[in-house]
């Protein structure tokens, strides 16, 4: 069970009382990442960066997408 209610994080139960994610900016920033990721692989092996780093970076943006779904769920629900 979730240790704030229905919410994983102090983070996530203050994004919902808040109003939640600017769902805009965070998909520019997830875009810019995917760019960037895009342009390191385009790059020769020796120039490129570490598989780890591309796999944090893969992870970041997923975890992004994910908050600006239930964002899209809780304003669903609301209107």
């Amino acid at each position: 069970m979730a240790k704030y209610g229905k919410y994983r994080s102090i983070q996530e139960l203050l994004e919902a009382k808040q109003g939640g994610i600017m769902v805009n900016k965070v998909l520019e920033g997830v875009i810019e990442n995917i760019q960037m990721i895009r342009r390191q692989l385009k790059k020769p092996k020796s120039q490129r960066w570490s598989t780890s780093i591309i796999d944090n970076e893969l992870r970041h943006n997923l975890i992004s997408l994910n908050k600006v779904l239930k964002q899209l769920k809780r304003n669903k629900k609301l209107h």
